[in-house]
């Protein structure tokens, strides 16, 4: 597992300058590396130090500049995360307050789960997302953001989140795109005995051949000996019988290209989409995992069409992205398959079970290929996918993290070969990645308008061109931005949706001209629904900022903050938000999900959890309220242990009767690492209206008591009336 980045002095993104900014002219590189070590065992091994382990480029040894032992906190198999929208569910609503905050949960994880429906029987995929089903429910943590993508949809990972609904129904859109390459005509070659022929392999070539020979409709089936000998180009063989199996030999190998060339378009379709998820998940900090189910597919290795330039790409885009792939074989899953051999016709005694066995080989020894050159592993010949894909998880939880300055300081694009060794401890196994293509100098050359001058800025988009943008993948790289989407449902609109958005400009490309410092931004976003077509128009804003020192200096450090609200009537939707400027290429993105329930059915339902905090200090007599300066934290929830936790929901279709306050009960929860760790006392839930308009429900919490990290406000409203439970969570960080 390894990352490159440019003269970083740190382990971390955000440490990370490019050469020209660090020194004019020094094209120093820092290599990093994450580590796995298991015991004979394959346990983990945790104890290690910088002076057991070795490394080397290329053969030649390099001196490590960094060195951190990195263990996860927490349960390797975490109880499941409650969804982020309201539930029918009923967690247990204690009459006081939990024990003492405790330590944060466990850190996060980001896992792309690649489905690869070009290749996966249907019978596979059947349980592929029996699994996964599983898979998400009980073995992901709270503070997993996941994204499921598949080798058919579109390139990079739209959406890594923590909505549970949202990744099952993913899930439940899953379906089989298998690439059929069909054979030649009057043969039954696959395309996994086309490249086992074309690599020289003589039982696959003698089954094809045989094949060739005794099927009905075979170019050669009936044939007379001199006309095989005429077909096979005039040659006299000693044997008549083997001029026909050499002229059916030719026809095999002539058939066997084209087959190969037709699968490995499909291959190629494949290991691009994990090029681009594995390059998306470049600017997202901490772990990042791509688990990859499918039944295997072809690279032509061995023959003249192998495609290691391809493979090379996906093991540097992982590099690059700091991300492990583990692949797991659906073969093992049911009796369906992918490519196999002929069957049918006549064939030597054991001729096709050891071709069937060489074809089971070839797709094993990619997907394996795949996942130990990027760090990981393959799990196969398994009937419990679930459980394989929890190995996957487990494996990171104790890991090595190290770097150091390459020796070769050649930037010609090649390939160098990084390998660690444990010369002290015989028997121990370490997995990282084989290595990462260098800088290529004769490809960084910056694309400027054919007069030396950058393209003028485009407009602002009109509607058809923001729609064009925003049908396009979502970056996850360039402008860093946070999309906090919202449900309530106040009058005259209705049910509606606050999209709040945060942009960073710290890395927009400012222009100073008269003391002033000037850039532009431009924020495009729109709604989709759960079939993708879009709802209503596009909307967004054009920022012309033109800011003085201090305005900059402040502005860096803050950010910007947008807010839209539109009007959406029941049903699940996807926003999507693109941040570019407009003269320039970076872009950022980000995408939500968002439900809104129909009100109409008359069921107890929640808004969305609207946060604020204090000015106020702990102790501050102004704490419960009197007159206290909120100010509105909804769209990055970062809080100060010295702040009030304040929040805002409506609770709606409330049964009005007469002690509907005292039948209706709220309580306030914080969890950590999924689990309760302090809560409110359960108050009544108070129906004030002003205006014929409903109030909301409105507390606050003291967060003095704990230490900073990641924690959830979880609200529960019960009515006892009814016996109806629902409840709300929102995540936040102390700092």
């Amino acid at each position: 597992m390894l990352y490159i980045f440019l003269l970083p002095l740190l382990f971390g993104p955000s440490d990370v300058v490019s050469a020209q900014e660090a020194a004019p002219g020094v094209q120093a590189e820092l290599v990093r590396l994450d580590v796995v070590v298991t015991g004979p065992d394959g346990k983990l091994v945790r104890n290690l130090t910088r002076e057991d382990f070795q490394l080397l480029e290329d053969g030649k040894p390099q001196r490590l500049t960094n060195f951190l032992a990195v263990a996860r906190v927490g349960p390797a198999a975490p109880a499941p995360a409650a969804p982020e929208t309201a539930s029918a569910a009923k967690p247990a609503v204690p009459a006081e307050p939990a024990a003492p905050a405790g330590q944060p949960g466990a850190p996060v994880r980001y896992v792309a789960i690649f489905v690869d429906d070009l290749h996966i029987a249907p019978g596979n995929m059947d349980y592929t997302k029996q699994a996964l089903r599983r898979f998400v429910a009980e073995f992901l943590g709270p503070d997993d953001r996941v994204a499921i993508v598949t080798s058919s949809g579109p390139g990079g990972v739209q959406e890594l989140t923590r909505d549970r609904a949202a990744l099952q129904a993913a899930i439940e859109r899953l379906s089989v795109q298998q690439a059929n390459v069909l054979p030649a005509q009057g043969s039954q070659m696959t395309a996994a005995q086309a490249e086992l022929i074309l690599r020289g392999d003589p039982n696959a070539l003698q089954l094809a051949t045989r094949m060739m020979a005794d099927e009905p409709g075979s170019v050669f089936s009936g044939q007379s000996p001199q006309a095989a000998v005429e077909a096979a180009g005039g040659f006299n063989p000693a044997s008549v019988i083997d001029a026909k199996d050499r002229a059916a030999a030719q026809e095999v190998r002539r058939q066997a290209r084209a087959i190969l060339a037709e699968a490995l378009r499909f291959s190629e379709a494949t290991l691009s989409q994990v090029d681009d998820v594995l390059r998306s998940l470049a600017s997202v900090p901490g772990r990042k995992l791509c688990l990859l189910v499918s039944d295997g597919f072809l690279v032509g290795m061995g023959t003249s069409d192998e495609q290691t330039r391809h493979l090379r790409a996906v093991i540097d885009a992982a590099t690059r992205s700091g991300a492990v792939v583990y692949a797991l074989d659906a073969h093992g899953l049911a009796t369906t398959g992918g490519d196999s051999s002929v069957a049918g016709a006549p064939a030597p005694p054991g001729l096709r079970e050891r071709v069937d066995r060489l074809v089971a080989q070839q797709f094993r020894e990619t997907l394996s290929g795949l996942a130990n050159d990027t760090g990981g592993f393959l799990v196969r010949g398994t009937n419990e996918l679930a459980t394989g894909l929890r190995r996957m998880l487990e494996d990171n939880d104790a890991y090595y993290l190290m770097a150091y300055e390459p020796t070769n300081t050649k930037r010609d694009g090649r390939f160098r070969k990084i390998e660690v060794r444990l010369p002290r401890h015989a028997g121990l196994v370490v997995r990282t990645r084989r290595g990462y293509l260098a800088p290529d100098d004769r490809k960084s050359a910056d694309k400027l308008h054919p007069s030396g001058a950058r393209a003028p800025a485009p407009p602002v988009l009109d509607e058809a061109e923001a729609r064009a943008v925003l049908a396009s993948p979502i970056p996850s790289n360039g402008i860093p931005v946070r999309l906090v989407v919202d449900y309530l449902d106040l009058p005259p609109a209705g049910s509606q949706a606050i999209v709040r958005v945060h942009a960073n400009l710290a890395g927009l490309r400012w222009r100073q001209a008269d003391g002033r410092q000037r850039a532009d931004l431009e924020l495009v976003g729109g709604v989709f629904d759960s079939n993708g077509g879009p709802v209503g128009p596009p909307f967004g804003r054009r920022f012309d900022l033109d800011l003085t020192r201090s305005e900059h200096e402040q502005a860096q450090k803050a950010g910007l903050h947008y807010q839209n609200r539109v009007v959406l009537g029941p049903g699940r939707f996807e926003v999507r938000l693109i941040a570019r400027e407009p003269a320039l290429a970076p872009l950022g993105g980000a995408v939500q999900w968002v439900e809104i329930p129909d009100l109409a059915a008359g069921k107890l339902t929640l808004s969305s959890v609207f946060l604020s905090t204090s000015a106020a200090t702990a102790g501050d007599a102004t704490r419960d309220g009197g007159g206290e300066a909120l100010r509105d934290v909804q769209t990055l929830r970062r809080f100060k242990r010295s702040e009030n936790l304040y929040f805002q929901l409506y609770v709606y279709n409330v049964r009005e009767g007469d002690q509907a306050a005292s039948d209706v009960v709220l309580q306030a929860q914080i969890l950590s690492g999924g689990k309760p760790i302090a809560a409110s006392k359960p108050q009544p839930v108070t129906l004030d209206w002003k205006d014929g308009v409903l109030l909301p429900q409105s507390s606050a919490m003291g967060l003095e008591s704990l230490t900073p990290g990641r924690y959830e406000l979880r609200i529960v409203v019960v009515d006892r009336n009814t016996k109806a439970t629902v409840y709300r969570d929102v995540d936040f960080t102390v700092e």
